[in-house]
């Protein structure tokens, strides 16, 4: 315990640069900017350059503790991550991959049933695309468990063997882990199918529980208004006998 050094700080200290945040600096700044200084010629000046806003990146990707990610919220593919792909990457035809071969007699046919056919092709091609990230991920998961014994028996026989065995269980594994993401698109989709038809459950159950009421209303109001009629005809009867 004496070897390892005391912890100075729980946290990194900020940056040097915000000491030249001072209220000097920043009044020079805005003065500077409604004279008409541009920013490159404000950033000329050693004490306020660090007040510029920064640019804007102009690269799809940014580095952030060593690691490379992506402005745009996408589906990276394997290659762009540097990382070997083994599956069959099978992409689905397009669902209207065969509009170009058609004449300029079968145009206004195919706008008409272009919807249909459009659904109909996008189901048949999640189908077989679904069936063929299914069977990939077979095959790599018994590569995988084939991958793992062979590695038990190098850590056992030869040790100094094992880490390109161990790296391509590592490549395995991200290979896996990619096709898995795939399913992100349709997870969500189903997860949003779900929480709408709990929504509509809940609203019809409130509709029910809303008509239920008004009916008790009404017949309470109408045996409310059959007492009043009873009363107002027991009241004319008692007049005219006393009369």
């Amino acid at each position: 315990m004496g070897d390892n050094p005391d912890i100075a700080a729980l946290y990194p200290p900020p940056p040097p640069f915000y000491k030249f945040f001072t209220c000097e600096n920043v009044s020079t700044f805005n003065s500077l900017r409604q004279s008409g200084k541009s920013d490159k010629e404000i950033s000329e000046i050693q004490d306020i350059k660090f007040l510029v806003p920064p640019q804007r990146p102009n690269k799809d990707q940014y580095r952030s503790f060593g690691d490379i990610w992506w402005f745009k919220d996408k589906h990276v593919g394997l290659k762009e991550s540097g990382v070997q792909q083994i599956y069959d990457d099978a992409s689905p035809p397009s669902a209207g991959s065969q509009a170009n071969t058609s004449t300029t007699e079968n145009v206004l046919i195919e706008n008409v049933n272009k919807d249909t056919e459009n659904i109909e092709n996008e189901e048949e091609i999640e189908e077989v695309f679904s069936g063929t990230r299914i069977d990939e991920l077979k095959k790599m998961t018994k590569s995988l468990l084939l991958n793992y014994l062979e590695l038990v028996g190098l850590l056992a026989k030869n040790p100094a063997l094992a880490q390109p065995k161990i790296d391509h269980i590592r490549t395995i594994l991200i290979n896996i882990h990619h096709l898995l993401n795939s399913y992100r698109l349709h997870q969500s989709r189903e997860t949003l199918i779900i929480k709408l038809q709990k929504k509509l459950e809940e609203t019809k159950t409130e509709t029910l529980g809303i008509h239920d009421t008004c009916s008790r209303v009404e017949k309470k109001l109408d045996q409310l208004v059959n007492r009043l009629e009873e009363f107002k005809a027991g009241n004319k009867a008692n007049s005219d006998g006393n009369q």
